[in-house]
């Protein structure tokens, strides 16, 4: 893995070149920003490799809603549940009647593309940073078109944090470095 400091010239040339192309300085006035309600999300379900779950895994299982661990069939797809309290299970986010919808607080369902309503019924602060570009990936122009991915197409809904980073030390001055 490369450090950031030993990206940070080149970041610094990419910036600079792409801030002094002629055509970023071009004002378009006719196009207001992007509303953050009408944002397209990046559909995920073409990535699933085991959906749609009713026609892959569940297409011979009864559902069974007693609240349980499943390690022995779902260790085995890198399904293991570390989100949350030990209280959380399948049938929290997934629906009982329907294995291919996502059950969000307020029992609606919802599809596996629009898991940022789900995710945004526990951790609402997110969601609404989500909606402004604050956190999470946005695509195309801060004026027109704009695409958003969505929460799992960086977390990982059955273990969403990300693996702590170490802090690196602070920048050596250059006259220490043997320039200037």
């Amino acid at each position: 893995m490369t450090s950031l400091r030993a990206r940070i010239p080149l970041l610094v040339a990419l910036g600079a070149c792409a801030c002094h192309a002629p055509e970023r300085h071009r004002v378009d006035v006719e196009s207001p920003p992007a509303d953050p309600e009408s944002v397209s999300v990046e559909a995920r379900t073409r990535y699933l490799v085991t959906y749609p779950c009713s026609e892959k895994c569940h297409s011979k299982r009864q559902t069974n809603s007693q609240q349980r661990l499943l390690v022995e069939f779902h260790s085995q797809r890198n399904k293991e549940l570390h989100h949350g309290d030990s209280k959380a299970w399948c049938y929290q986010c997934h629906s009982e009647t329907n294995i291919d919808r996502l059950v969000i607080a307020n029992g609606s369902l919802v599809t596996f593309d629009e898991a940022h309503l789900l995710c945004g019924s526990c951790h609402g602060d997110k969601l609404r940073d989500w909606k402004l570009s604050v956190h999470g990936k946005t695509m195309g122009h801060w004026r027109g078109t704009q695409v958003k991915r969505s929460c799992t197409a960086c977390h990982n809904p059955h273990n969403p944090p990300f693996a702590k980073l170490e802090p690196e030390g602070p920048p050596v001055p250059p006259q220490k470095a043997g320039r200037l």
